[in-house]
C-alpha cells in the first residue's frame, strides 16, 4: 500500500514538472506537434495552412499557388489531451506539423488509399491525392476515401473564366503529417552522368544546367584536340626540318618553342571560358 502512495505521489510530481516544462502552446498528441497560432478568419479542423509571410506566429489557409509553404494542419482542441487559449492570440487555432491526424480532403485526384502521398488540391487548405505532377506532397494517407461513404459535401471547381469543370466529393482522412519533396514526381530533368554533375558543383558552388555542362565539355575537348593538332604539327615539321637543314636547329626550336607556348595557351583560353560558363 504504501509503495503505491509513494509511486502515484512520484507521477503527480513528474507530471507537475512535465506541465511547468512544457511551452504554454505546444502539446505532444498524436505523436506529433501541436501548437496554437493567430489566424486572421476562423479556419475549420483539418485545413492545410502555412504560415503567414508577414507573422511568424499567425498561420493562413494554404493555397496551390504557394505549395512549397505547406506547414500543417489545424487539430479541434477537444481531441487534445492537454490544451490551453492564449486570448492574445485571434481565431486561435491548434496546428500539427508532424504526427497523424484527420485531414480534409477531395476527389480531385481520385480515389484515396492508405499509403498514398496527398498534398494540397486546388481547393484552397483541402488536400487530394498526389500524381507525379506535384513537386510537394503534405503526408501519407492512413485511411481511405473514395467518395463512396461518409462524405462532408461537394464542391465545384472552375477554370480561370469561372466555368464549372469538375465536381469533386470532400471527407476526411487520417494522414501522417510529413511536408516532403514528392517522391512519386515525375522527373523533367535531363540525365547526366554522376561525376559531370560532381565536377559542374565542384567548379561552380552551385547546380549547373545540363546544356551548359555539355557545351563545357564540348569546350574543353575542342580545345584539347586543338592544342594537341598544333603541337603535333609543329614538333613533325621542326623534325623534318632539322633532317634537311641541321644548321637552322636553333631558329627551328625558337619557332617549336613559340608552338607549345600557343597550344598552352589554346588550352589555357578553351578552360578558361569552361570555368566563365559553369560559373556565371
Amino acid at each position: 500500500m504504501k509503495v503505491s502512495r509513494i509511486i502515484l505521489g512520484l507521477a503527480v510530481i513528474v507530471s507537475a514538472i512535465t506541465a511547468i516544462s512544457l511551452p504554454a502552446f505546444a502539446i505532444n498528441y498524436g505523436g506529433g506537434s501541436v501548437q496554437g497560432y493567430a489566424a486572421d478568419t476562423p479556419v475549420d479542423n483539418g485545413t492545410i495552412v502555412q504560415l503567414n509571410s508577414s507573422s511568424s506566429n499567425n498561420v493562413a489557409i494554404a493555397t496551390q499557388s504557394k505549395l512549397q509553404n505547406m506547414f500543417g494542419v489545424t487539430v479541434d482542441r477537444n481531441q487534445l489531451l492537454v490544451s490551453s487559449s492564449d486570448q492574445s492570440l485571434k481565431n486561435q487555432a491548434f496546428v500539427a506539423i508532424s504526427g497523424t491526424y484527420n485531414v480534409l480532403v477531395s476527389t480531385e485526384g481520385g480515389s484515396i488509399t492508405a499509403g498514398d502521398y496527398v498534398t494540397l488540391s486546388s481547393v484552397n487548405g483541402i488536400a487530394m491525392k498526389a500524381n507525379t505532377e506535384q513537386s510537394t506532397v503534405f503526408g501519407r494517407a492512413v485511411g481511405s476515401f473514395d467518395g463512396k461513404g461518409v462524405t462532408l459535401g461537394t464542391t465545384a471547381l472552375k477554370d480561370t473564366s469561372g466555368k464549372t469543370t469538375k465536381t469533386v466529393l470532400l471527407g476526411s482522412v487520417p494522414v501522417t503529417v510529413n511536408v516532403q519533396h514528392n517522391p512519386n514526381e515525375k522527373s523533367t530533368k535531363v540525365k547526366v552522368p554522376t561525376i559531370l554533375e560532381q565536377i559542374g558543383v565542384a567548379v561552380a558552388d552551385k547546380e549547373v544546367s545540363p546544356f551548359r555542362l555539355y557545351l563545357s565539355m564540348a569546350i574543353t575537348a575542342v580545345s584539347i584536340i586543338t592544342a594537341i593538332a598544333i603541337l603535333y604539327s609543329g614538333v613533325r615539321n621542326g623534325v623534318i626540318s632539322i633532317g634537311r637543314n641541321p644548321m637552322s636547329r636553333k631558329s627551328i626550336f625558337r619557332a617549336l618553342l613559340e608552338i607549345i607556348l600557343t597550344s598552352i595557351l589554346i588550352l589555357i583560353i578553351g578552360l578558361f571560358a569552361v570555368y566563365l560558363l559553369l560559373k556565371l
